[in-house]
This record gives C-alpha cells, sequence and structure tokens, in this order.
C-alpha cells in the first residue's frame, strides 16, 4: 500500500455499495473506506434515531457509522426523575425545570392555574399542583396544556425500559372532555406503508375505568382507567406501548423528546383537572448496561442495514474546553465528576479522559473546536480572532493530547470552514500532529447529504475491521468532505513512499510530493496548500500558510508532481473546491522536516 504507483490510490474494503462512492483510482485493487464520524440518535438531544440515520447511510453509500451518543445523556446522569409541580418552575436535582403553556383550537375559555394548595396525598410534604381547565368554542376539539422542559435538553431521554408516573385529580372528564399526557418521540423513516415521521403517544383520562388501545399512522391513543374527584397514579411505558401499535419497530430507539400535560374540550363541554407529582424512572442498572442495550440494537439493525458497518464510539461531554469523541475496543461509560449534568471545569479532567482513552487503545477526537452552536456566521474580522483566541487553547495543552482534529464543518459556532482550516494550519505549523476529520454531528437522521454539515470521512484502509481504521486514522491516511459534491479520491505521497498523514525528516533542499487525486469536478479547481513548521508557539497563533492553485485538468493522468522546498521545514496538505470557490474535500498533510522535533514523531505517522 505504501509504495503505490503514480495512478494508484490507496487500498480499500472491495465491496458492493448504494449510492454515490469515491471512485477507485486506476490500478487500485480497491477504493477508500467511507465513514460518518459524530452520529447521534435516540440516546441523545434531537429527533434522529438509529433506523433513520442508518437508512441515511444506506442511501448516501457509507461503509461505516460510528455511534457517538453524549456518555451523561445514554447515562441519564442527573436527570430530573421527579417533579412536584408545585409551580412552573422548580430546581430538581440542581437542574432547572419549567413548564411552557400551551392553546390549540378555539377555545371558549381556558386556564392554567399552578395551585400552592392542592396536592397529591403522595406529595403532601411539597404541595402545589397545577389545574387545568378548557372550554371549546365549538365542536371542533380545544386544548390547554403545559410541556416540560429542562435545562441542558434533559427531559429528552430513550424510552426504553422508561416507567412515567403522574397523580391527576379528574374534576370534570367525559369521553369528550378530557385529560391527556402526550409524549412526542423519536422521527422515523416511512415504513410499512406509514409516511415519515415523529411518533406520538397521548394517553387519555376521560373517565372510563377500562384501558384500551387504537392507533391510525403515527398516532397510538392510550386511554388510561382513572376515576372522577379523586387522586389516582397513572402509570405509563412508553416503550411498551410503541411496541404494542408498530411491533415493526424497535420500540428502544426511541427518545421521549417532549412530554406535555393537557385538558381538551369538545362540543363546548368542560374539560378540568390537576395534575401534579411526575416521575420518570426505569429499573437500576450497571453503568454500562445502557452500552449493552445499544450494542443489542446495533446488532439487530445490522441485518436490516447489512450495507453499513457500524461501531459503538461514545462522545465525552461534561470536559473543558471541549467534547471528546472516543473511537476503540472498549468502549465503557466514564464516571462523572459531579452530581449534576454540567461540565467539569477543571482542565485536567479532560486530560486525563484522554489519557483513559489511549490506555484502551482508543483514539481522541477534538470536537467542533469554535462550539457546539449554530449561529450565523460572525463577521470576518470576529471569526479570525476567534479563531486565534482558540488557538491558543489548542496550543496550550496541545489538544489535550488528542489524536484527531474536527475540521470538516462548512460552518459551526459562527465560524466557517476556512478558519477551521486555518485552526488546524496553527497545529501543524507547530508539530501538534492532528489527523482532521469530516463529520456531520447530525441528530436528526433526515437528510445526510442535503443538509449543510454533511461531511464524511473517508479512510485508506484495507478493510472496514476496526483496527484498520483505527490505524488509518492515527496515522492521518483519510481525507474528508461533502459526498454530494465529491466522488474521488486524495492521497498524497512523499519522496515516492511516505503517505498521507506521515512526519518525514531530510536534509534535502527540495523534495517531492506527488499529489494524487481523481474524480475531479471539471471546472474544479485544487488548492495546494504550503505551511512552515517553525513551533511559533501561542504567541504567534496564525496558520503561517502560501497556497497556488492548479486546474482540475492538471490531474488528468491521475497524479501532479509537486517539488517542495525544504531548506525549512513545511507541511504540505490539498484542498478541492468547485467552480465556485466551495471547498469541497480536504487532504491530510504531510510534514517535511529537518529534524525530528522535541516531541517525538508518533509510531503511527514515522
Amino acid at each position: 500500500m505504501l509504495k503505490a504507483t503514480a495512478a494508484v490510490a490507496a487500498v480499500g474494503a472491495g465491496r458492493l455499495a448504494l449510492g454515490p462512492q469515491p471512485a477507485a483510482a486506476a490500478g487500485a485493487p480497491g477504493r477508500p473506506i467511507s465513514m460518518a464520524m459524530h452520529i447521534h440518535a435516540s440516546w441523545s438531544e434531537g429527533v434522529g434515531s438509529m433506523q433513520g440515520h442508518l437508512e441515511q447511510a444506506t442511501r448516501a453509500g457509507i461503509d461505516v457509522m460510528w455511534w457517538t451518543e453524549h456518555d451523561f445523556r445514554m447515562a441519564e446522569h442527573g436527570y430530573p426523575g421527579l417533579v412536584h409541580m408545585n409551580g412552573p418552575a422548580e430546581q430538581v436535582n440542581g437542574v432547572a425545570w419549567s413548564w411552557a403553556e400551551q392553546r390549540q383550537g378555539t377555545l371558549a375559555s381556558s386556564q392554567v392555574r399552578w395551585d400552592r394548595t392542592t396536592a397529591s396525598p403522595a406529595d403532601a410534604a411539597t404541595p402545589g399542583s397545577v389545574r387545568l381547565t378548557a372550554t371549546s368554542a365549538g365542536p371542533d376539539a380545544a386544548a390547554v396544556r403545559v410541556s416540560g422542559t429542562a435545562a441542558n435538553t434533559v427531559h429528552q431521554r430513550s424510552v426504553y425500559d422508561q416507567t412515567i408516573e403522574v397523580d391527576v385529580y379528574p374534576a370534570e372528564v367525559s369521553p369528550h372532555a378530557y385529560l391527556t399526557v402526550e409524549i412526542t418521540t423519536s422521527w422515523r423513516p416511512a415504513t410499512t406503508g406509514r409516511p415519515a415521521g415523529q411518533y406520538k403517544l397521548t394517553y387519555v383520562i376521560n373517565g372510563t375505568q377500562g384501558k384500551s388501545r387504537t392507533a391510525s399512522g403515527l398516532q397510538g391513543v392510550v386511554h388510561l382507567p382513572a376515576r372522577q374527584g379523586r387522586w389516582n397514579t397513572v402509570r405509563m411505558s412508553p416503550a411498551e406501548d410503541i411496541a404494542r401499535f408498530w411491533p415493526d419497530l424497535e420500540s428502544r430507539d426511541a427518545a421521549m423528546l417532549s412530554l406535555t400535560l393537557g385538558a381538551v374540550s369538545e362540543k363546548g363541554r368542560l374539560a378540568d383537572g390537576w395534575f401534579d407529582l411526575l416521575r420518570i424512572s426505569r429499573p437500576a442498572r450497571s453503568a454500562d448496561a445502557v452500552l449493552q442495550v445499544q450494542a443489542a440494537l446495533m446488532a439487530g439493525y445490522a441485518a436490516r442495514f447489512p450495507a453499513v458497518r457500524q461501531y459503538q464510539g461514545l462522545e465525552v461531554s461534561l470536559v473543558k474546553p471541549t467534547h471528546v469523541n472516543w473511537f476503540g475496543p472498549e468502549i465503557t461509560m466514564p464516571a462523572f465528576a459531579k452530581p449534576q449534568p454540567v461540565a467539569d471545569p477543571d482542565p485536567a479532567a479532560g486530560l486525563a479522559v484522554v489519557e483513559m482513552i489511549h490506555s484502551t487503545g482508543g483514539l481522541a477526537s477534538y470536537n467542533h473546536p469554535f462550539g457546539t452552536s449554530h449561529p450565523a456566521e460572525l463577521p470576518p474580522a470576529e471569526q479570525d480572532a476567534l479563531r486565534a483566541k482558540v488557538a491558543k487553547t489548542v496550543l496550550a495543552d496541545r489538544a489535550m493530547g488528542c489524536d484527531i482534529l474536527e475540521v470538516g464543518y462548512p460552518s459551526r459556532g459562527g465560524v466557517d470552514l476556512e478558519r477551521h482550516s486555518q485552526l488546524w494550519d496553527v497545529c501543524s505549523r507547530n508539530a501538534v500532529f492532528l489527523t482532521g476529520t469530516g463529520v456531520s454531528d447530525d441528530h436528526s437522521g433526515q437528510d445526510w447529504l442535503g443538509q449543510e454539515s454533511n461531511f464524511v470521512t473517508w479512510a485508506h484502509s484495507p478493510s472496514r475491521e476496526l483496527a484498520d481504521l483505527l490505524a488509518a486514522l492515527a496515522s492521518g491516511r483519510v481525507f474528508f468532505g461533502d459526498p454530494a459534491r465529491f466522488s474521488g479520491v486524495i492521497d498524497l505521497q512523499v519522496d515516492g513512499g511516505a503517505p498521507m498523514g506521515s512526519v518525514t525528516t531530510s536534509a534535502a533542499a527540495t523534495r517531492a510530493v506527488r499529489a494524487i487525486l481523481t474524480g475531479l469536478p471539471a471546472d474544479g479547481v485544487v488548492r495546494i496548500v504550503q505551511g512552515t513548521v517553525d513551533l511559533a508557539g501561542p504567541a504567534k497563533p496564525e496558520p503561517g500558510t502560501t497556497f497556488t492553485e492548479m486546474p482540475a485538468s492538471a490531474w488528468s493522468r491521475g497524479y501532479v508532481d509537486l517539488p517542495v522546498d525544504t531548506r525549512s521545514p513545511r507541511f504540505v496538505r490539498l484542498e478541492v473546491r468547485d467552480r465556485t470557490g466551495r471547498v469541497i474535500a480536504l487532504s491530510n498533510p504531510v510534514w517535511l522536516l529537518r529534524d525530528v522535533p522535541a516531541g517525538g514523531i508518533p509510531a503511527a505517522r514515522s
């Protein structure tokens, strides 16, 4: 593989795949392995499901998917489990919980009243409840509701083995005037004659004493027995009801995205009642039990989506200065420093996480360096200032010792792809050898190719086996880009042998870098980025790069030989741009040094 000749791209896995795939260079025995490296499903915030993501991966022809759910969200660490409902806002385990009023339809009258004097007998020590009343102005249903939310979105959680209990006092209910508990769950693709969308469970309390279930499309309705004029505890098991209503779905692959309490009126009838003491629980289990459930879901889905190889990863999220993705063979649930779901401000905690990942044979990724938000892009000067600020932080602890840097974001934290790449260049300038990857950080599983953040990573790997993929990532044998706009191959060779990602030393004044590219857009350009490796440090957090551009037509043979002046140490990488100047693919660098740096050269890159 390392001795590939001019038109040969790296070895890949030769299997039939669906959707657009990078074409292998002439003479190559295979093709690169495409990887979605940062994906969130039903254990994280957002509407995504494993089923939805796997369908998108199959449609896009992705070979490998890494599940990187947030660790504390999978563990439900510090999540509110008991809400007293003694006001529109309260603290639960140190987490802010609040209720927002909603109204629907045409109401003749309605009221949401937080009643400090009335409470369920089970909650007498913390008196308070919410009274909901609604009267429709006509025959059609109209409702008043309160919807619960919590800080850091911790009201959203997986429904597997989940039990929800709430105490309810139906004061005035009937078949046309009733109380409800509504749970909206994860988005699923169209299946078994049902359209794509979010599945919803509605639990109805209307005074009837029998329990019944009906379903239509994506809506399931359960009638719960509860007597008027007294407090009742109603119990709900969403996963069990999903399994009953839609047995073709994997019921554990769903999140409770919203929980809403309501009073619904039809035909002008009065609906009136109180709610108190919301409890959300599941049986106690070991810390790693949730990872075992995820593994079981992966195994089940493997038969349904055989084209996609799945691996467990984990986004370790309660550390500073950034989240860390864990890729490796021995994923376990980390311990949490604080009882609340908040980040440990001690930078040593992040360093310890990376050390722990390395101790298990894994790789650590420095995630979304400019933050987790998706605001509009900042003005260029502000982006430059933020890039310099973040670069100082990254250099101060050498990216916490991480192996990977998430570079391929078209926009994140108000910062464009250009500045993400420049931050990477600052690291390369300072001999911080990081493998750049492209990611989507997708939480929806609905439109992988069409959304703005859609980058994937291609690995020059002989197979889809975990050890081979980790080796490619550790050595920088990957490139990344937009799979909707690029279907080619990128590789680099130094002096006829050293591959992309390598760090080499030589006293030669000029060295040869062979740029191997296929599948370029006919009207595109290739930008050759070169930078000094002068170890400028945090005092000078600038990329120090220059570039030249060549038309795609220059790669008619599949490669171009680039002489590089190495009288001073350099690094070289490539960018593929379309006719508008948009970056659609990037290589990893090669480093052309004159001496071994003080920190040495990682074995994987030597």
